[in-house]
């Protein structure tokens, strides 16, 4: 009993980004058959305390729209979190049927892009928690400012990079 409450509380503080220490990135909705994801998830560790999260969104298939992010991020009591005030001010990139938008065309559309998720999303802090699902994957559970958000709850899986893929 008391070897099973010490494994219990080593694996509530294990770091929840260790398989991204190792150079691995989080696959979000993975399609194991096909190798790819809706969203991918890498993470760069700088200096101290300093992570950041790079990732791509697929937000749609026709046009195939892919967001770029930088958002930086921390890993408190097992969550792993970021501070969402400005949306759009995380937005690194936006990419339409494989063209980059730039200069007014892509301040445009990266302001209406931050303004939805905004709005969908709130502000406050957000922070993500993962589950160990039976088939190795995880469950990525949400809160927003200490809300639980059970509508961005999503699949996740740690992937090594050079065989997994955005979806088409």
């Amino acid at each position: 009993m008391l070897m099973t409450l010490m494994m219990l509380a080593l694996v509530q503080d294990a770091d929840p980004l260790a398989p991204g220490r190792a150079g691995k990135v989080q696959c979000y909705d993975p399609v194991v058959a096909e190798k790819t994801c809706r969203a991918i998830g890498a993470y760069r560790f700088g200096p101290g305390d300093e992570i950041w999260n790079e990732s791509q969104s697929l937000l749609g298939a026709s046009p195939r729209i892919v967001l770029t992010g930088r958002t930086r991020v921390w890993v408190r009591d097992g969550a792993e979190c970021a501070r969402n005030q400005n949306h759009a001010d995380e937005i690194v990139g936006i990419q339409v049927n494989g063209v980059a938008l730039e200069d007014g065309q892509y301040e445009t559309v990266r302001a209406q892009i931050g303004a939805a998720l905004e709005t969908a999303m709130g502000g406050g802090e957000l922070c993500s928690t993962y589950h160990a699902n039976d088939d190795g994957s995880l469950r990525a559970t949400v809160t927003v400012g200490g809300v639980d958000r059970p509508e961005f709850e999503s699949t996740v899986l740690w992937v090594d990079p050079a065989e997994w893929r955005l979806a088409d």
